[in-house]
């Protein structure tokens, strides 16, 4: 069965801590100045069983901090209501940041019965069911307990048990995640901390990663309910016994996961249930697991309430998907609640207003990772880098992934996740840029790599990825390491024409004998950059071959040659430097460099002083 974690809520002195001990026979106050004043000042734990943990949280207003910490992992609630007192403002505070927290099932439990007549009861109980009406617990049970005559206990004791048995809606990542509540040093171990699993699973072999430390641990050991094990899961209260850590190094609020999964982030995008007024740009405190981070808000739009981005004061450990409090900076009121959409969003403020307001148009999860992904224009998503923004594992970010028509995966190992809006703009920005890079640069045949991805910012294996496909469907070309516009040819002015049929003139005639650059210019008479721009555009153009940049012939005279060597080798197993002079009708001084170079292209290849031709 798995673990389940029960907490209990309610206005101090209204029998928190004696309801717990009535259930389990442990007293959650160890604190001297929780026993010493009879007040429950931190939180506290017990366990009902070996499956079914109980938190105490303090019901006096200055302690709600500690009371947020103790409920942000709880799967069911306890409302607590004394029977003389009533309904008071603490258990409104509770019972909000209950409903904020998105906690969705409980008991309501009406203490002190022994203190008050039936009829003053059963106005209380009357009261109650109007509090609660409307709400997640308006069907839940109301029991009625004493725990000085030891009334209702079995009845609760049971009704928990049912609860606990019945199906939960906690979202599991599939990552192990879990905020610390409590440090301290056990004698002959170290370091010992807990809190409640979140979500996944660990072992005692596991490293986690700290937080806000960014420090990898390594697990001594592992209990739950005070045995130890080798493994637990999500809703299991856990301490875990950490090898090599000091003390002073964590605390409440530091958090550990698996390793790569989270981060301290700076800004939120957050979707918020309001119960009071909320100024753009007030300051405001944020409780998150185990957390306490100031934060300003700011509102997408002066009209619209509900969503906004939350710049912290100091970064915070939070991410996709996580609930949240919000409390006023002074004096300290909870004033609501919410979720966080997305973490980290980079932009000028006209595009992260724009993009907060898509969010919040999103009618599900799905088109909120939708959008998620769609706002990285640079920084792309391939699915590790998705799966550790999100805080999900693979098979759980498929299920969100799955039901969203508009998503393509590039690549095959590890593809990149992007929008079909994505692909288009990325392809477009290319084929801009080409096409301008063309009208500025009419004699270039194109630009390398390098260059596109100076400009563009893209991730390298993604730009490279859709560049290749763009070649595949014939929007680029590729050749001799240049990229351009498929369509795209060199075209030459009149004047630029008759210099080219020129040169080519004087190569092809020389054949395999032709003239250094030098000698070219004084032929040609132009200056020296023209003849090399013009040599360069031949060249791209596949109209000329350079060797050891120097040696010009002609590509018509170059096809020739090679005709005239497989006819060579057709009759004759080896070639010697004579005998290819004699096939090019050519000097020592062209030979040389002609034939290092067809055993570079593998036409042949060298065997001592000889040459033998490379079949295909």
């Amino acid at each position: 069965m798995k673990q389940f974690t029960i907490g209990l809520s309610g206005h101090i002195d209204h029998g928190k801590t004696s309801i717990v001990k009535s259930l389990t026979g442990q007293n959650t106050d160890n604190l001297k100045d929780e026993i010493k004043r009879g007040l429950t000042i931190d939180i506290g734990f017990a366990h009902l069983n070996k499956n079914i943990s109980i938190i105490d949280v303090p019901g006096h207003e200055k302690f709600i901090k500690n009371m947020v910490s103790g409920v942000n992992a709880i799967d069911s609630s306890l409302l607590v209501i004394a029977a003389d007192d009533g309904i008071m403002p603490q258990t409104r505070e509770h019972f909000n940041i209950l409903k904020i927290l998105k906690i969705n099932s409980g008991v309501v439990v009406i203490n002190k019965i022994d203190l008050v007549d039936d009829e003053w009861l059963n106005l209380i109980i009357s009261e109650v069911k109007s509090f609660i009406k409307n709400t997640f617990l308006e069907n839940s049970k109301i029991i009625k307990v004493s725990t000085i005559s030891n009334i209702g206990i079995e009845e609760l004791k049971n009704e928990i048990l049912d609860l606990s048995s019945k199906s939960r809606t906690k979202f599991d990542r599939g990552v192990f995640r879990m905020f610390i509540d409590r440090v301290f040093i056990k004698k002959g171990f170290g370091t010992v901390v807990t809190g409640t699993v979140l979500s996944g699973k660990i072992n005692n072999k596991n490293k986690l990663k700290l937080l806000p430390n960014n420090e990898v641990v390594n697990i001594r050991s592992i209990q739950t309910h005070n045995e130890k094990v080798s493994e637990v899961e999500m809703g299991s209260r856990t301490a875990i016994n950490i090898q090599n850590l000091e003390r002073n190094k964590i605390s409440r609020g530091s958090h550990l996961s698996d390793e790569q999964f989270f981060t301290m982030v700076d800004n939120a995008v957050v979707k918020i249930d309001l119960l009071k007024d909320l100024k753009h740009n007030q300051r405001i405190r944020i409780h998150l697991g185990t957390q306490e981070v100031i934060a300003r808000i700011l509102f997408a739009n002066k009209k619209v309430d509900n969503i906004g981005l939350l710049k912290f004061e100091h970064n915070m450990i939070c991410s996709f998907n996580d609930r949240f409090i919000i409390r006023s900076f002074s004096p300290l009121i909870t004033i609501g609640g919410g979720e966080i959409l997305d973490v980290n969003i980079e932009g000028k403020w006209m595009d992260r207003k724009k993009y907060i307001l898509n969010l919040l148009s999103c009618k599900n999860k799905d088109g909120i990772v939708k959008e998620i992904i769609n706002y990285r224009k640079k920084n792309i998503f391939n699915e590790q880098t998705l799966c550790y923004h999100l805080g999900m594992s693979k098979i759980i970010l498929k299920k969100y992934i799955i039901n969203i028509d508009d998503i393509l995966y590039l690549g095959d190992s590890n593809p990149w996740i992007i929008t079909k809006n994505q692909l288009k703009n990325n392809n477009d920005n290319i084929l801009r840029y080409l096409n301008n890079y063309h009208i500025k640069n009419p004699y270039s045949n194109g630009i390398i790599f390098e260059q596109l991805n100076q400009e563009l910012l893209l991730p390298e294996l993604f730009l490279k990825k859709i560049i290749d496909n763009l070649c595949k469907d014939n929007y680029l070309k590729f050749n001799n390491d240049l990229y351009s516009i498929y369509k795209f040819k060199i075209q030459l002015i009149k004047e630029d024409q008759i210099l080219k049929n020129k040169l080519f003139k004087i190569i092809d005639d020389q054949n395999f004998q032709t003239p250094d650059f030098t000698s070219l210019l004084k032929k040609l008479k132009i200056d020296e950059k023209k003849l090399k721009n013009l040599l360069n555009i031949e060249f791209n153009n596949n109209n000329l071959l350079i060797i050891n940049g120097a040696l010009y012939f002609s590509k018509k005279n170059y096809l020739i040659l090679l005709e005239s060597i497989k006819k060579y080798f057709k009759i004759n197993n080896s070639m010697s430097i004579s005998d290819f002079k004699k096939i090019a009708d050519t000097s020592r001084k062209y030979a040389v460099p002609l034939l290092e170079y067809l055993d570079k292209e593998k036409i042949t290849y060298r065997d001592g002083n000889e040459r033998k031709y490379n079949k295909k």
